[in-house]
Protein backbone atom coordinates (compact mmCIF):
# COMPACT_ATOMS: atom_id res chain seq x y z
CA UNK A 1 0.00 0.00 0.00
CA UNK A 2 2.98 2.37 1.05
CA UNK A 3 2.34 5.83 1.47
CA UNK A 4 -0.20 6.82 -0.53
CA UNK A 5 -3.15 8.87 0.06
CA UNK A 6 -5.92 6.54 1.67
CA UNK A 7 -8.57 8.33 4.10
CA UNK A 8 -9.70 5.35 7.22
CA UNK A 9 -12.75 5.85 8.89
CA UNK A 10 -12.72 5.94 12.77
CA UNK A 11 -16.22 4.57 14.50
CA UNK A 12 -16.86 7.18 15.97
CA UNK A 13 -18.60 10.57 16.19
CA UNK A 14 -16.06 12.45 17.88
CA UNK A 15 -14.01 14.38 15.37
CA UNK A 16 -11.19 14.60 18.22
CA UNK A 17 -10.73 11.68 18.53
CA UNK A 18 -10.38 10.79 14.55
CA UNK A 19 -7.60 13.80 14.74
CA UNK A 20 -5.84 12.08 18.03
CA UNK A 21 -5.94 8.94 17.15
CA UNK A 22 -3.91 10.09 13.40
CA UNK A 23 -1.41 11.83 15.47
CA UNK A 24 -1.01 8.89 17.61
CA UNK A 25 -0.21 6.50 14.50
CA UNK A 26 1.58 9.52 12.61
CA UNK A 27 1.10 6.92 9.04
CA UNK A 28 2.14 9.37 6.65
CA UNK A 29 -0.70 9.62 3.52
CA UNK A 30 -3.31 8.50 6.20
CA UNK A 31 -6.73 10.37 6.67
CA UNK A 32 -8.86 9.71 9.34
CA UNK A 33 -12.04 11.04 9.48
CA UNK A 34 -15.25 10.54 11.76
CA UNK A 35 -18.20 8.72 11.16
CA UNK A 36 -20.10 11.77 9.97
CA UNK A 37 -17.38 12.18 7.10
CA UNK A 38 -19.07 9.31 5.26
CA UNK A 39 -22.99 9.78 6.01
CA UNK A 40 -23.22 7.22 8.88
CA UNK A 41 -25.33 8.02 12.09
CA UNK A 42 -25.07 5.32 14.24
CA UNK A 43 -23.37 1.91 15.39
CA UNK A 44 -24.48 -1.46 16.41
CA UNK A 45 -25.17 -1.19 20.03
CA UNK A 46 -21.73 -2.47 22.16
CA UNK A 47 -22.84 -5.77 23.88
CA UNK A 48 -20.26 -7.56 24.44
CA UNK A 49 -18.37 -8.32 27.42
CA UNK A 50 -14.92 -7.09 26.33
CA UNK A 51 -12.99 -4.07 25.02
CA UNK A 52 -12.00 -6.30 21.93
CA UNK A 53 -15.63 -7.52 21.22
CA UNK A 54 -16.60 -3.51 22.11
CA UNK A 55 -13.63 -2.34 19.27
CA UNK A 56 -14.53 -4.85 17.07
CA UNK A 57 -18.41 -4.30 16.65
CA UNK A 58 -17.89 -1.02 16.06
CA UNK A 59 -15.16 -1.53 13.43
CA UNK A 60 -17.04 -3.97 11.33
CA UNK A 61 -20.45 -1.99 11.61
CA UNK A 62 -18.78 0.56 10.17
CA UNK A 63 -16.85 -1.46 7.56
CA UNK A 64 -19.84 -3.02 6.59
CA UNK A 65 -21.89 0.50 6.00
CA UNK A 66 -18.73 2.13 4.01
CA UNK A 67 -16.66 -0.01 2.87
CA UNK A 68 -13.76 2.00 3.78
CA UNK A 69 -11.14 0.72 6.16
CA UNK A 70 -11.80 1.83 9.54
CA UNK A 71 -10.55 2.22 12.83
CA UNK A 72 -12.21 1.41 15.73
CA UNK A 73 -11.38 1.50 19.55
CA UNK A 74 -12.84 0.75 23.21
CA UNK A 75 -11.56 1.40 26.31
CA UNK A 76 -11.81 1.57 30.04
CA UNK A 77 -11.01 1.68 33.40
CA UNK A 78 -10.37 -1.79 35.74
CA UNK A 79 -9.57 -1.11 39.06
CA UNK A 80 -7.96 -4.90 40.69
CA UNK A 81 -10.29 -4.13 44.04
CA UNK A 82 -13.61 -4.28 42.08
CA UNK A 83 -12.82 -7.47 40.18
CA UNK A 84 -12.00 -5.52 37.10
CA UNK A 85 -14.64 -2.94 37.67
CA UNK A 86 -16.39 -0.34 35.90
CA UNK A 87 -14.33 -2.27 32.71
CA UNK A 88 -16.67 -2.06 29.63
CA UNK A 89 -19.19 -0.01 31.63
CA UNK A 90 -16.58 2.79 32.29
CA UNK A 91 -18.23 5.13 30.64
CA UNK A 92 -21.47 4.35 32.18
CA UNK A 93 -20.36 3.54 35.61
CA UNK A 94 -22.84 5.47 37.73
CA UNK A 95 -25.55 5.20 35.31
CA UNK A 96 -26.23 5.48 31.07
CA UNK A 97 -25.68 9.04 30.92
CA UNK A 98 -23.53 9.58 33.96
CA UNK A 99 -21.54 12.56 33.78
CA UNK A 100 -17.53 11.83 34.43
CA UNK A 101 -17.80 13.87 37.67
CA UNK A 102 -20.73 10.97 39.03
CA UNK A 103 -18.51 7.97 37.59
CA UNK A 104 -15.86 9.44 39.68
CA UNK A 105 -18.04 9.93 43.05
CA UNK A 106 -19.66 5.97 42.83
CA UNK A 107 -15.76 4.60 42.06
CA UNK A 108 -14.32 6.31 44.64
CA UNK A 109 -17.95 5.43 47.10
CA UNK A 110 -17.11 2.07 46.27
CA UNK A 111 -13.37 1.98 47.12
CA UNK A 112 -13.74 4.24 50.70
CA UNK A 113 -12.07 2.18 53.36
CA UNK A 114 -9.63 0.33 50.36
CA UNK A 115 -6.42 0.91 52.15
CA UNK A 116 -3.44 2.60 48.97
CA UNK A 117 -1.66 -0.60 48.48
CA UNK A 118 -5.20 -2.30 46.96
CA UNK A 119 -5.99 -0.21 44.65
CA UNK A 120 -4.14 -1.05 42.29
CA UNK A 121 -5.64 -0.38 38.91
CA UNK A 122 -5.35 0.04 35.08
CA UNK A 123 -6.63 1.81 32.00
CA UNK A 124 -6.99 -0.69 28.63
CA UNK A 125 -7.61 -0.13 25.37
CA UNK A 126 -8.23 -2.02 22.43
CA UNK A 127 -7.73 -1.32 18.62
CA UNK A 128 -9.83 -3.41 15.62
CA UNK A 129 -8.60 -2.26 12.33
CA UNK A 130 -10.23 -3.46 9.19
CA UNK A 131 -8.66 -2.91 5.49
CA UNK A 132 -10.17 -2.49 2.62
CA UNK A 133 -10.03 -6.46 1.59
CA UNK A 134 -11.32 -7.19 5.17
CA UNK A 135 -7.69 -7.86 7.42
CA UNK A 136 -8.27 -7.24 10.52
CA UNK A 137 -5.91 -6.50 13.08
CA UNK A 138 -6.40 -6.36 16.74
CA UNK A 139 -3.82 -3.75 18.20
CA UNK A 140 -4.46 -3.44 22.72
CA UNK A 141 -2.19 -1.28 25.16
CA UNK A 142 -2.69 -0.23 28.77
CA UNK A 143 -1.34 2.10 31.64
CA UNK A 144 -0.75 0.96 35.19
CA UNK A 145 -1.82 2.76 38.37
CA UNK A 146 -3.87 3.04 41.44
CA UNK A 147 -7.17 5.57 42.56
CA UNK A 148 -6.23 7.99 44.05
CA UNK A 149 -8.12 9.01 47.49
CA UNK A 150 -9.43 11.86 46.13
CA UNK A 151 -9.32 13.62 42.37
CA UNK A 152 -6.95 16.19 41.77
CA UNK A 153 -6.66 18.46 38.81
CA UNK A 154 -8.06 20.39 35.95
CA UNK A 155 -7.29 18.66 32.61
CA UNK A 156 -8.14 15.46 30.99
CA UNK A 157 -11.63 13.73 31.19
CA UNK A 158 -13.20 10.66 32.23
CA UNK A 159 -11.58 9.19 35.39
CA UNK A 160 -8.18 11.25 34.85
CA UNK A 161 -8.76 13.41 38.07
CA UNK A 162 -8.25 9.90 40.48
CA UNK A 163 -5.88 7.90 38.26
CA UNK A 164 -1.96 7.95 39.15
CA UNK A 165 0.28 6.54 36.87
CA UNK A 166 2.79 3.94 38.19
CA UNK A 167 5.07 4.37 40.66
CA UNK A 168 8.41 4.93 38.77
CA UNK A 169 6.03 8.78 37.53
CA UNK A 170 5.80 11.60 39.91
CA UNK A 171 2.57 11.24 42.07
CA UNK A 172 0.56 13.33 39.97
CA UNK A 173 -3.21 12.80 38.97
CA UNK A 174 -3.78 12.59 34.87
CA UNK A 175 -5.64 15.55 34.98
CA UNK A 176 -2.27 16.86 36.33
CA UNK A 177 -0.32 15.92 32.99
CA UNK A 178 0.16 18.17 30.10
CA UNK A 179 -1.66 17.21 26.99
CA UNK A 180 1.57 16.14 25.53
CA UNK A 181 3.15 13.96 28.61
CA UNK A 182 -0.40 12.04 29.01
CA UNK A 183 -0.70 11.23 24.95
CA UNK A 184 3.31 9.90 25.33
CA UNK A 185 2.37 7.04 27.83
CA UNK A 186 -1.52 6.69 27.82
CA UNK A 187 -2.94 3.15 26.65
CA UNK A 188 -4.69 4.98 23.79
CA UNK A 189 -1.00 5.60 22.90
CA UNK A 190 0.42 1.99 23.51
CA UNK A 191 -2.07 0.83 21.56
CA UNK A 192 -1.19 2.50 18.76
CA UNK A 193 2.40 1.84 18.93
CA UNK A 194 1.19 -1.84 18.71
CA UNK A 195 -0.80 -1.25 15.63
CA UNK A 196 1.03 0.31 13.90
CA UNK A 197 4.37 -2.37 13.95
CA UNK A 198 1.65 -4.84 13.12
CA UNK A 199 1.01 -2.93 9.88
CA UNK A 200 4.66 -2.25 9.24
CA UNK A 201 5.13 -6.07 10.06
CA UNK A 202 2.38 -6.97 7.34
CA UNK A 203 3.82 -4.28 5.10
CA UNK A 204 0.58 -2.21 4.84
CA UNK A 205 2.17 0.71 5.65
CA UNK A 206 6.09 1.71 5.35
CA UNK A 207 8.00 1.24 8.26
CA UNK A 208 9.58 4.47 10.11
CA UNK A 209 13.04 2.29 9.83
CA UNK A 210 13.01 2.48 5.90
CA UNK A 211 14.39 5.65 5.03
CA UNK A 212 13.96 7.63 1.21
CA UNK A 213 16.04 6.35 -0.94
CA UNK A 214 19.12 8.36 -1.35
CA UNK A 215 20.39 10.03 -4.32
CA UNK A 216 23.38 9.03 -6.50
CA UNK A 217 26.43 10.13 -4.65
CA UNK A 218 28.54 13.02 -6.45
CA UNK A 219 31.61 12.92 -4.33
CA UNK A 220 34.23 10.09 -3.73
CA UNK A 221 33.48 10.46 0.26
CA UNK A 222 32.82 7.31 1.55
CA UNK A 223 28.67 7.26 3.05
CA UNK A 224 28.97 6.94 7.29
CA UNK A 225 28.41 3.45 8.31
CA UNK A 226 24.76 2.73 9.34
CA UNK A 227 24.84 2.10 13.43
CA UNK A 228 23.87 -1.33 14.16
CA UNK A 229 20.40 -2.25 15.67
CA UNK A 230 21.30 -2.71 19.75
CA UNK A 231 19.16 -4.96 21.75
CA UNK A 232 18.42 -5.87 24.45
CA UNK A 233 17.06 -9.34 25.78
CA UNK A 234 14.76 -10.09 28.55
CA UNK A 235 13.52 -13.65 30.29
CA UNK A 236 10.31 -13.49 31.03
CA UNK A 237 9.19 -15.88 34.32
CA UNK A 238 11.84 -14.78 37.32
CA UNK A 239 13.10 -11.76 35.93
CA UNK A 240 10.02 -9.54 34.02
CA UNK A 241 8.34 -11.32 36.63
CA UNK A 242 8.56 -12.14 40.16
CA UNK A 243 6.65 -15.58 39.18
CA UNK A 244 6.87 -18.91 36.71
CA UNK A 245 3.64 -18.73 34.29
CA UNK A 246 3.67 -22.26 33.53
CA UNK A 247 3.39 -23.09 37.31
CA UNK A 248 0.39 -20.56 37.57
CA UNK A 249 -0.95 -21.98 34.29
CA UNK A 250 -0.81 -25.15 36.19
CA UNK A 251 -2.10 -23.87 39.55
CA UNK A 252 -5.58 -22.15 36.96
CA UNK A 253 -5.89 -26.17 35.28
CA UNK A 254 -6.03 -27.76 38.72
CA UNK A 255 -8.66 -25.36 40.00
CA UNK A 256 -10.76 -25.71 37.22
CA UNK A 257 -10.47 -29.47 37.02
CA UNK A 258 -8.93 -28.81 33.98
CA UNK A 259 -6.05 -30.73 34.59
CA UNK A 260 -5.78 -34.44 36.23
CA UNK A 261 -4.31 -34.00 39.86
CA UNK A 262 -1.80 -36.86 39.42
CA UNK A 263 -0.01 -34.24 36.57
CA UNK A 264 -0.35 -31.85 38.98
CA UNK A 265 1.95 -33.63 41.43
CA UNK A 266 3.86 -34.78 38.55
CA UNK A 267 5.04 -31.08 37.24
CA UNK A 268 4.75 -30.12 41.17
CA UNK A 269 7.64 -32.26 41.39
CA UNK A 270 9.57 -31.73 38.42
CA UNK A 271 8.93 -28.12 39.26
CA UNK A 272 10.80 -28.67 42.49
CA UNK A 273 13.88 -30.01 41.02
CA UNK A 274 13.93 -28.01 38.48
CA UNK A 275 14.29 -24.59 40.97
CA UNK A 276 17.04 -27.06 43.00
CA UNK A 277 19.52 -26.83 39.48
CA UNK A 278 18.78 -29.94 38.32
CA UNK A 279 18.89 -30.51 34.50
CA UNK A 280 15.75 -32.05 33.39
CA UNK A 281 13.26 -33.31 30.30
CA UNK A 282 12.28 -29.59 29.66
CA UNK A 283 9.26 -31.17 27.55
CA UNK A 284 7.41 -33.20 30.27
CA UNK A 285 4.93 -29.87 31.64
CA UNK A 286 4.18 -29.23 28.25
CA UNK A 287 3.00 -32.24 27.83
CA UNK A 288 1.01 -32.38 30.79
CA UNK A 289 -0.35 -29.09 30.33
CA UNK A 290 -1.22 -29.45 26.17
CA UNK A 291 -2.89 -32.97 26.86
CA UNK A 292 -5.08 -31.13 28.94
CA UNK A 293 -6.08 -28.52 26.35
CA UNK A 294 -7.11 -31.10 23.92
CA UNK A 295 -10.60 -30.92 25.05
CA UNK A 296 -10.15 -27.36 23.66
CA UNK A 297 -9.92 -25.63 20.47
CA UNK A 298 -6.86 -23.71 20.28
CA UNK A 299 -8.54 -20.57 20.23
CA UNK A 300 -10.03 -21.43 22.92
CA UNK A 301 -7.21 -22.57 25.12
CA UNK A 302 -5.50 -19.44 23.64
CA UNK A 303 -7.97 -17.65 25.89
CA UNK A 304 -7.34 -19.74 28.89
CA UNK A 305 -3.58 -18.42 28.65
CA UNK A 306 -4.40 -14.57 28.10
CA UNK A 307 -7.02 -14.35 30.56
CA UNK A 308 -4.21 -15.91 32.98
CA UNK A 309 -1.82 -13.43 32.13
CA UNK A 310 -4.65 -10.19 32.32
CA UNK A 311 -6.13 -11.55 35.60
CA UNK A 312 -3.31 -13.06 37.18
CA UNK A 313 0.31 -12.63 36.01
CA UNK A 314 0.08 -9.38 35.10
CA UNK A 315 0.44 -8.49 39.03
CA UNK A 316 3.61 -9.78 39.18
CA UNK A 317 5.66 -7.63 37.49
CA UNK A 318 9.34 -6.22 38.87
CA UNK A 319 8.71 -2.80 38.96
CA UNK A 320 13.05 -2.16 38.55
CA UNK A 321 12.42 -4.71 35.04
CA UNK A 322 10.01 -2.00 34.23
CA UNK A 323 12.15 0.71 34.89
CA UNK A 324 14.76 -1.14 33.28
CA UNK A 325 13.14 -1.42 29.78
CA UNK A 326 11.94 2.31 30.17
CA UNK A 327 15.89 3.56 30.28
CA UNK A 328 16.67 1.43 27.20
CA UNK A 329 13.89 2.30 25.59
CA UNK A 330 14.76 6.03 25.94
CA UNK A 331 18.38 4.75 25.30
CA UNK A 332 16.92 4.29 21.64
CA UNK A 333 17.41 0.40 21.71
CA UNK A 334 15.06 -2.71 21.02
CA UNK A 335 13.52 -4.90 23.47
CA UNK A 336 13.07 -8.76 22.84
CA UNK A 337 11.47 -11.03 25.35
CA UNK A 338 13.35 -14.42 24.90
CA UNK A 339 11.40 -16.71 27.26
CA UNK A 340 10.56 -20.58 26.54
CA UNK A 341 6.83 -20.10 27.91
CA UNK A 342 3.94 -20.19 26.12
CA UNK A 343 3.39 -17.67 22.88
CA UNK A 344 -0.02 -16.37 24.02
CA UNK A 345 1.35 -15.33 27.31
CA UNK A 346 4.42 -14.03 25.98
CA UNK A 347 2.66 -12.02 22.95
CA UNK A 348 0.32 -10.36 26.01
CA UNK A 349 3.43 -9.66 28.16
CA UNK A 350 4.96 -7.85 25.45
CA UNK A 351 2.00 -5.56 23.77
CA UNK A 352 1.29 -4.73 28.01
CA UNK A 353 5.33 -3.72 28.09
CA UNK A 354 5.82 -2.04 24.75
CA UNK A 355 8.61 -4.56 23.90
CA UNK A 356 9.71 -4.41 20.44
CA UNK A 357 9.48 -8.35 19.69
CA UNK A 358 9.70 -11.60 21.44
CA UNK A 359 10.50 -15.14 20.96
CA UNK A 360 8.64 -18.05 22.67
CA UNK A 361 7.48 -21.59 22.66
CA UNK A 362 4.73 -22.06 19.39
CA UNK A 363 2.69 -25.36 20.01
CA UNK A 364 1.77 -27.30 16.56
CA UNK A 365 -1.94 -27.06 15.62
CA UNK A 366 -4.26 -29.42 13.78
CA UNK A 367 -7.74 -29.49 12.89
CA UNK A 368 -7.83 -26.30 15.22
CA UNK A 369 -6.46 -27.91 17.98
CA UNK A 370 -3.14 -28.08 20.04
CA UNK A 371 -1.19 -31.91 19.43
CA UNK A 372 1.04 -31.34 22.16
CA UNK A 373 4.28 -30.72 20.15
CA UNK A 374 6.32 -27.91 19.29
CA UNK A 375 6.49 -26.48 16.55
CA UNK A 376 10.36 -26.09 16.74
CA UNK A 377 12.68 -26.34 19.60
CA UNK A 378 11.72 -24.46 22.63
CA UNK A 379 13.96 -21.36 23.50
CA UNK A 380 15.74 -22.90 26.25
CA UNK A 381 19.22 -22.95 26.99
CA UNK A 382 21.54 -22.23 23.75
CA UNK A 383 18.68 -22.58 21.99
CA UNK A 384 17.71 -19.14 23.24
CA UNK A 385 20.88 -17.78 21.84
CA UNK A 386 20.67 -19.45 18.27
CA UNK A 387 16.36 -18.56 18.01
CA UNK A 388 17.55 -15.08 18.73
CA UNK A 389 20.02 -14.97 16.50
CA UNK A 390 18.07 -15.88 13.54
CA UNK A 391 15.19 -13.39 14.26
CA UNK A 392 17.66 -10.58 14.71
CA UNK A 393 19.24 -11.64 11.31
CA UNK A 394 16.14 -11.67 9.91
CA UNK A 395 14.74 -8.44 11.38
CA UNK A 396 17.64 -6.39 10.80
CA UNK A 397 20.18 -8.18 8.85
CA UNK A 398 23.14 -10.03 9.38
CA UNK A 399 25.98 -7.74 11.10
CA UNK A 400 23.18 -4.90 11.16
CA UNK A 401 22.74 -5.95 15.11
CA UNK A 402 24.36 -6.31 18.79
CA UNK A 403 23.14 -7.75 21.71
CA UNK A 404 23.74 -5.28 23.97
CA UNK A 405 22.13 -6.40 27.62
CA UNK A 406 20.81 -9.89 28.13
CA UNK A 407 19.01 -10.40 31.90
CA UNK A 408 18.04 -13.89 32.95
CA UNK A 409 17.42 -15.70 36.40
CA UNK A 410 18.21 -19.53 35.86
CA UNK A 411 21.62 -21.13 34.45
CA UNK A 412 19.72 -21.95 31.66
CA UNK A 413 19.95 -18.39 30.63
CA UNK A 414 24.10 -18.15 30.82
CA UNK A 415 24.51 -19.17 27.17
CA UNK A 416 22.63 -15.83 25.74
CA UNK A 417 23.69 -13.82 28.74
CA UNK A 418 27.57 -14.82 27.54
CA UNK A 419 27.16 -13.43 24.18
CA UNK A 420 25.82 -9.85 25.30
CA UNK A 421 27.76 -6.87 25.93
CA UNK A 422 26.57 -6.31 29.65
CA UNK A 423 24.66 -9.38 31.59
CA UNK A 424 22.53 -9.30 34.83
CA UNK A 425 21.81 -11.84 36.50
CA UNK A 426 17.95 -11.11 38.11
CA UNK A 427 17.81 -12.80 41.80
CA UNK A 428 19.55 -16.03 40.18
CA UNK A 429 19.75 -19.43 41.02
CA UNK A 430 22.76 -20.45 42.39
CA UNK A 431 24.56 -21.94 39.30
CA UNK A 432 23.78 -18.62 37.63
CA UNK A 433 25.02 -16.71 40.56
CA UNK A 434 28.58 -18.55 40.47
CA UNK A 435 28.40 -18.09 36.56
CA UNK A 436 27.83 -14.19 37.34
CA UNK A 437 30.69 -14.05 39.72
CA UNK A 438 32.83 -15.78 37.53
CA UNK A 439 32.32 -13.27 34.47
CA UNK A 440 32.02 -10.18 36.57
CA UNK A 441 28.12 -9.65 35.92
CA UNK A 442 25.77 -7.70 37.85
CA UNK A 443 23.75 -9.48 40.15
CA UNK A 444 20.81 -7.64 41.10
CA UNK A 445 18.30 -8.58 43.87
CA UNK A 446 14.47 -7.10 42.29
CA UNK A 447 11.66 -7.41 44.85
CA UNK A 448 7.93 -7.55 43.47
Amino acid sequence: MGAASKNVIVATHNAHKAVELGELLEIPGWKLLPLSACGLDELPPETASTFEGNARIKARGAFAASGHAVLADDSGLLVDALGGAPGVHSARYANEQASDAANVKKLLAELEGVPADKRGARFVCTMVFIDEDGTELVATGSLEGHIAAAPRGAGGFGYDPVFVPQAEHDGRTLAEYEPAEKNALSHRACAAVDLRRQLEAAARVPSRAQAPAAEAATSNEAAPAAAKTRIVAFDFDGTLIDAASPVRLVNRLARNHIMPMKAVARIGLWGMRYKMGAELDQSLPRRYIFSSFKQFSASDANSIMTNLYNEEIRSYYRPDALRRIKRHRAEGCTIVVVSASFEPIVSAAVKDIGADGFIATKMEVVDGHYTGHTLCEPPEGEQKLFQLTSYADECFGEGNWELDWAYGDHFSDAPLMEAARHAVAVDPDRRLERIAHANGWEIVKWEL
